[in-house]
């Protein structure tokens, strides 16, 4: 396998702490112990390695690099409707977002970015070629473990050429425990519009948590201002819906559907019509 270096601006590397190489071993380390239960001797020898790199302020590909990592795992991804991507242009997967797959739950995004990548083959340029995932820096919940874990967000968001957003905030309330709508300015950068329409492709998954994986209620305040933003910019961007399907044992099946144009999207209703009439049909 052909070692990926992307160069990162000075701007874009860790903080000097990350890169201490006793620090980037340390993260390492922890990593391997939390999801070594899943993965093979040689996946988690990749992993660390791969961990350092970025800690070092490396560039690591999400499609072409990490998917060894589970390569012979205990689990497995079923991928269905590859076929559907398209090989060129201007295009965003939505899907739900839902718990499922080996490393915590994380390998299904990488086989999904891997996908793309295989099958964007009309893309001369890698990393126009390869899907960037748009990711919350950080997990809710207490201040330490939104500031712990915002610290590793923002690390693989620069190692793998993701954009990153604001935790988001649901509307909850006495009467609606489990908001839907997402209530906070998330702050998504206005290159990551701009990859898009320069031919890019993006994995995108509004429902900002892991939701059950038969609730496909999005948020349409934010989504809806995401896909206009994209609309006013290009009316031929191509949305491709995917559905993941986890099973009960952790294993998790990714069906990819018929690609749609984000005109029609918006003129029918926007993100909560694609989900029901393209999203939902896939399972």
């Amino acid at each position: 396998m052909k070692e990926v270096l992307n160069p990162v601006s000075p701007e874009q590397r860790p903080p000097l702490i990350i890169r201490n190489a006793l620090v980037a071993h340390a993260i390492a380390f922890v990593a391997d112990r939390i999801l070594k239960s899943g993965i093979t001797l040689e996946g988690r020898e990749l992993l660390k390695n791969l961990i350092i790199r970025a800690c070092h302020g490396g560039r690591v590909s999400i499609s072409r690099e990490l998917p060894f990592i589970y390569k012979e795992s205990e689990l497995r991804i079923e991928v269905d409707g590859q076929q559907f991507i398209p090989s060129f242009g201007s295009t965003v997967f939505i899907g739900n977002h839902t718990r499922g797959g080996p490393l915590w739950n994380n390998a299904q995004y990488i086989e999904m970015a891997k996908q793309g990548y295989d099958m964007r083959v009309d893309v001369e340029d890698e990393e126009i070629r390869e899907p960037f995932v748009i990711m919350q820096k950080g997990l809710g919940g207490w201040f330490g473990k939104r500031y712990a874990t915002g610290i590793f967000y923002n690390l693989a968001a620069s190692a793998l050429n993701c954009e990153i957003v604001s935790i988001a905030k649901f509307d909850r309330n006495k009467h609606n425990r489990d908001g839907k709508e997402i209530i906070n300015h998330q702050g998504l950068s206005p290159t990551a519009v701009q990859r898009i329409i320069d031919g890019g492709a993006s994995l995108w998954f509004p429902q900002g948590r892991h939701r059950d994986p038969n609730d496909f209620d999005f948020p349409e305040r934010k989504a809806n201002g995401f896909l206009g933003k994209v609309h006013d910019r290009d009316r031929h961007v191509q949305l491709v819906p995917l559905r993941s399907i986890p099973d009960s044992k952790g294993n998790i099946k990714i069906v990819f559907g018929q690609s749609v144009d984000i005109g029609h999207v918006v003129a029918s209703g926007g993100i909560n019509y694609f989900a029901q009439k393209h999203i939902v049909p896939l399972g």
